[in-house]
């Protein structure tokens, strides 16, 4: 839905604004040229406009500018009233305020609006308690209701296609809200920081739902995703502390980054099989969520994507992961038991550091590297067997880790000094295997007693 009108008229009114006069006379414009002259501005027709607008009189292109840059005017106010105005908000569209109400009536779509050039209503913005678009409107702009904290009512019209990016961001009062079943798409940001939002229905129509749509919607208890959209952008829900139940459709196949970070509620996710990634911190500081029965078809899990979820107990990585990235499960202390699938070749830095309740991990055969601080800080860890194709375990793999024996299946591995600071274990290794000397049997920061087995 975005238009190109924004950056047009701003590129042609500094343009103008050198040669047009600081009263302009009444200049009576041709229909015609009217009629062009919007089209074009629709249209986003900038060098095309350029030059119509160059063709015409001096005091005919004065006028049309100055009458769109009006269309931009502040509400006016008289006296201790409540602001009011009136204007244009869209080609085909008008709207107008009065005693805290704001309609917007026509047909088309709204203008785009940014912090530079904000909604004609924005200074009394503070004033609207109720919003009215009716029919006729076909979507709605970015930012335009953007930080209007007292709206608590909004009306939408039954053929709306659109929310623009930010388009309701930081309307603190609205409580609910019912979209109609025309809507395709909801834009980055829209209803960011709506505290106050504790229902809300997404009809299936939506194609498309931008990043951080919903972001710090503290009271938006239940939120499901329509079966239409393939993606839960980045940060669409991070910070809904009060989201309890998820429900996504069987066609997602990424979760982005933050999607859903910071939902200290959540208690239970389940994932369709379509999904083959969950992006860096999807689901960081869930504290609430316990049990996350992975995709079959998931490859990747990203860094941090469980990070601090602390009383995840109920978890199964499935044999499609081929990479978790650092820190994935970080502080995740309700964790007993690890199943890593075959096929991974690196536990990376600090994937299960600080998991406390950690008592057993089985270690795929195809695994090559131990990363750092990989499962540091796991103080019920009972036993790990290092499969015989381990390669490296890197400083701190094992510091503070409460095991009482580790098993080398192979030959010895590249180990770093301080790999197991702080930790007292019996080491065993095979007396076949190949690079067990003096200098590799040593303590690395920790007190090992080695045998050969």
């Amino acid at each position: 839905m975005k238009t190109k009108w924004n950056r047009l008229l701003a590129a042609v009114l500094c343009t103008c604004m050198l040669i047009t006069p600081l009263s302009a006379r009444a200049v009576e414009i041709d229909p015609e040229i009217q009629a062009e002259f919007d089209r074009l501005i629709a249209a986003g027709a900038g060098d095309i406009l350029d030059q119509f607008l160059n063709g015409l009189p001096e005091d005919v292109r004065n006028a049309l500018v100055a009458a769109e840059e009006a269309k931009y005017a502040a509400p006016t106010t008289s006296g201790g009233e409540e602001p009011s105005g009136s204007g244009s908000c869209g080609v085909g569209l008008d709207w107008s305020l009065e005693a805290g109400t704001l309609t917007v009536t026509g047909s088309g779509e709204m203008f785009d609006f940014r912090p530079g050039r904000p909604a004609p209503w924005y200074d009394s913005r503070d004033s609207i308690t109720a919003v009215t678009l009716e029919e006729g409107v076909t979507t709605i702009g970015n930012r335009a209701f953007a930080d209007c904290t007292n709206l608590k009512t909004l009306t939408l019209p039954q053929k709306l296609t659109a929310i623009g990016d930010s388009a309701l961001e930081n309307c603190t009062a609205l409580q609910e809200l019912r979209l109609p079943g025309s809507l395709e798409s909801i834009g980055w940001s829209a209803f960011a920081g709506c505290t106050e939002l504790t229902w809300l229905q997404i009809p299936g129509t939506v194609r498309y739902l931008g990043g951080f749509a919903f972001d710090g919607c503290t009271r938006l208890s239940t939120a499901a995703v329509p079966e239409s959209v393939t993606a839960v952008e980045i940060g669409t829900f991070r910070n809904c502390t009060a989201l309890v139940d998820v429900r996504l459709p069987q066609n997602v196949t990424l979760i982005a980054p933050e999607a859903f970070s910071g939902c200290e509620q959540l208690r239970q996710v389940t994932f369709p099989e379509s999904v083959t990634e969950i992006g860096s911190r999807a689901f960081a500081h869930c504290t609430g969520l316990k049990s996350a029965s992975l995709p079959l078809n998931l490859e990747t899990i990203g860094p941090e994507a469980f990070s601090g979820c602390t009383a995840l107990s109920d978890l199964s990585i499935p044999g499609s992961v081929r990479f978790i990235g650092d820190g994935a499960f970080r502080d995740c202390q309700a964790l007993e038991n690890l199943l890593l699938p075959q096929g991974l070749t690196e536990v990376g830095n600090y994937v299960f550091r600080g998991c406390t309740g950690l008592r057993a991990v089985i270690l795929p055969t195809t695994l090559e590297r131990i990363g750092r601080y990989a499962f540091s800080y796991c103080q019920k860890l009972e036993t790990v067997n290092i499969p015989a194709s381990v390669t490296e375990i890197d400083s701190e793999a094992f510091s503070y880790a409460g095991m009482w024996s580790i098993n080398f299946l192979g030959d010895a591995p590249t180990v770093a000094s301080n790999a197991f600071r702080g930790t007292q274990t019996k080491a065993y290794y095979p007396t076949t295997a190949q690079g067990w000397t003096r200098k590799t049997a040593i303590n690395y920061g920790g007190i090992l007693t080695w045998e050969a087995v």
